[in-house]
């Protein structure tokens, strides 16, 4: 993205493109002839250069009522032109209009003393050969207040997958008046905005599922409520993911192995929200005997539990002497508590401007684990599930049955082989 930089007056150079153009120079090319390429020469394949804004960027200017004016290096199509500025505070539809050379911008209520505007203008804007623009343009201008150099950079993740989201959106609330400020994040899902009005703010990071440059309750989003002064710089991390109305729901069941039986629910549950076996109760349907439960994992937790039991069995394996007879319950699902090694992360993010734009270490799941203290018995099995979050924080749970297949017999140990006749 292009941003216009602060000007100290009319001969100040304007940044576009990579190019740097004074403005004095370039202001009277206004009048000439367009120069169009001669018939068989070579093709015209250079966009439209900006080589003047008025007023200035970051001017200010009190009372401000004309229209803000972009000028280009030659003449620019009408395609597109009408989808090619946004204007914040936000407005729909702001007023554009096209000259040969030039865009003039204003909202259609008109402009509102004491307020800061910024501009954003998309990279549709082509010359009459289709070259166009390659990067949007930024700008900003105030019509009485100071304009602040202040800054928010960070990062738009996807939740589920810990990438970065593509194209995402960070809108800037303000309250109380919910004046809305955004930026459209990087391929890297980085972002960065600056010269906003001093304040508390309602910032959410969204993915734009329909184009309509706002957060809607189906889009996947993440928010933060921050404070912004004038020479502050934040950071911020949204994770973004598709919030739901009801509780998570049970609805599958697997046996992994005699003390282990895999809970499916139908939506991503909180992976830092703690367990414990008040959570889950598991019974015989012959006997309606609980059966003991030994804990209850979520399925990071799980892998990280059966990744550690295993190096250890091995281990174990590597040291014991042959002969040494190995206990059932040494190495065995008791274990388990002290071979989780890592740990749940707070759930509770680190202060504003302290945050590292990075994705999250814990990514969700839809599965948690319970684990028996004793095999469960071949029979059919009735699991309760109850209080459990999901991403949204609501609390769900379920009840279903599955079949505890019958354990495979421990294989007899060989007779030893009679002793030779004497």
């Amino acid at each position: 993205m292009v941003t216009i930089p602060r000007t100290g007056g009319a001969t100040a150079s304007l940044l576009a493109g990579g190019l740097s153009l004074t403005v004095l120079a370039l202001a009277g090319l206004d009048g000439c002839a367009n120069v169009q390429p001669p018939p068989g020469g070579p093709p015209d394949t250079i966009p439209p250069l900006l080589i003047l804004v008025e007023p200035d960027s970051y001017a200010v200017v009190a009372g401000f009522r004309d229209e803000v004016r972009f000028e280009f290096d030659e003449s620019i199509s009408e395609r597109n032109v009408q989808l090619a500025v946004t204007l914040y505070p936000f407005e729909a539809r702001p007023r554009v209009g096209k000259g040969k050379r030039h865009l003039n911008v204003r909202p259609r209520a008109g402009w509102v003393a004491d307020r800061i505007y910024h501009m954003r203008i998309e990279p549709v804007i082509q010359d009459l050969f289709n070259n166009r623009i390659e990067r949007p343009i930024h700008y900003v201008f105030s019509t009485g207040v100071p304009i602040p150099d202040n800054r928010v950079e960070g990062t738009v993740y996807d939740r589920i997958t810990g990438r970065p989201l593509v194209g995402g959106r960070l809108d800037m609330v303000q309250l109380p008046d919910t004046l809305r400020y955004g930026v459209v994040a990087d391929s890297q899902g980085v972002f960065e905005v600056g010269a906003l009005p001093v304040g508390d703010y309602f910032a959410i990071g969204f993915e734009d599922m329909n184009n309509n440059i706002r957060a809607d309750d189906f889009d996947r989003s993440d928010t933060i409520s921050v404070s912004l002064g004038a020479a502050d710089t934040l950071s911020l991390v949204f994770r973004v993911f598709r919030h739901d109305t009801l509780g998570p729901q049970l609805f599958q069941l697997r046996s992994v192995d005699s003390l282990t039986v895999e809970l499916g629910f139908d939506g991503y549950l909180d992976p830092e929200a703690p367990l414990s076996t008040a959570n889950v109760e598991l019974f015989a349907i012959t006997d309606s005997v609980p059966i003991a439960l030994d804990t209850v994992l979520h399925a990071w937790q799980y892998t990280v539990w059966r990744d550690s039991v295993a190096r250890a069995r091995q281990a174990a394996a590597d040291t014991m002497a042959p002969e040494a007879p190995v206990e059932p319950d040494t190495l065995g699902v008791a274990a388990a508590r002290d071979t989780l090694a890592v740990q749940v992360p707070a759930a509770e993010q680190a202060p504003v401007g302290e945050q590292e734009v990075e994705p999250p270490a814990v990514l969700p799941d839809r599965r948690i684990y319970v684990i028996a203290a004793m095999p469960i018995p071949a029979d059919t099995i009735v699991v309760r599930a109850q209080g459990i979050l999901n991403l949204s924080g609501l609390e769900g749970g379920g009840e279903r049955t599955y079949e505890q297949p019958a354990r495979e017999p421990e294989p007899e140990e060989a007779e030893p082989p009679p002793e030779p006749p004497g």
